[in-house]
């Protein structure tokens, strides 16, 4: 079964993203940036799949929903602002958005006629060496990585009560480390490369050993039990490497 429309989603859904690495509350101008950047790769792709107009319209309907609510709820869910309780909610349809999302692009695969192919004026350049449909995958995986993943970690981090903002405090880097261990875990997990790709996560957290014994020896916590800081940096890095490990599974089915 071709993927072609689950990468396509995913190319959506990280582009729309990328124009809030650093902002969980969005202006109503970055907002709109934010869904012209997710908007517009989902209905050139459509149009450039072998599939009817109706087809086209439908798609772009259900998938443009997925990615307004993904959007919109997940900023609700980081308003600090906002009481606890339309935060939970606010963050369940930001779980349920993505889901949703590839849900249509799995089903909605079986519309499309034929495999994408390179136009013939690209057979000699690098491009040509891999398929459109599994280089669209890849080119999704990889974009839903940068921020997304980030979105989707600290939402959860949020779900189990370790609060993300004061863990990102004194584990400085997070937001930019997360994103370049994902990709390069995601490559490496493509490639095969898995025990690479067990020594990288091994030595994030050699390397971050320090910074969590301090944090362990902060005189305001309970002699017994992990700190903040150390389920932040727990939880936060398997669903990271989840995130990327999928994303590895999901080059390898394309």
């Amino acid at each position: 079964m071709s993927l072609v429309l689950v990468g396509l989603w995913l190319v959506g859904l990280g582009a729309c993203d990328l124009g809030r690495p650093s902002h969980d509350l969005l202006s109503r101008g970055r907002l709109l940036g934010c869904l012209v950047a997710g908007l517009a790769p989902l209905l050139v792709g459509l149009v450039l799949l072998d599939l009817g107009a109706g087809e086209v319209v439908a798609l772009f309907l259900l998938l443009a929903v997925a990615l307004v609510v993904w959007l919109l709820a997940s900023a609700r869910a980081m308003d600090v602002e906002l009481p606890a309780r339309s935060r939970s909610h606010a963050r369940v349809v930001a779980f349920a958005a993505p889901v949703a999302g590839a849900a249509v692009a799995v089903l909605g695969v079986q519309l499309v006629g034929s495999e994408p192919v390179w136009p013939a004026r690209l057979d000699a350049t690098l491009l040509a060496r891999w398929p459109a449909a599994d280089l669209l995958v890849a080119t999704g995986v990889v974009l839903a990585q940068l921020v997304t993943a980030n979105i989707l970690v600290r939402l959860l981090l949020d779900a189990v009560g370790v609060p993300a903002t004061s863990g990102e405090k004194q584990l400085k880097g997070g937001r930019v480390l997360g994103p370049m261990e994902r990709v390069f875990l995601t490559g490496l997990g493509a490639l095969g490369e898995l025990t690479a790709a067990a020594i990288v996560v091994a030595a994030q957290g050699m390397l971050r050993f320090p910074e969590l014994q301090c944090a362990q020896r902060d005189p305001g916590l309970p002699a017994d039990g992990p700190s903040d800081v150390t389920e932040y940096f727990l939880i936060g890095s398997f669903a990271s490497w989840l995130l990327a490990l999928g994303g590895a599974a999901l080059i390898h089915l394309a």
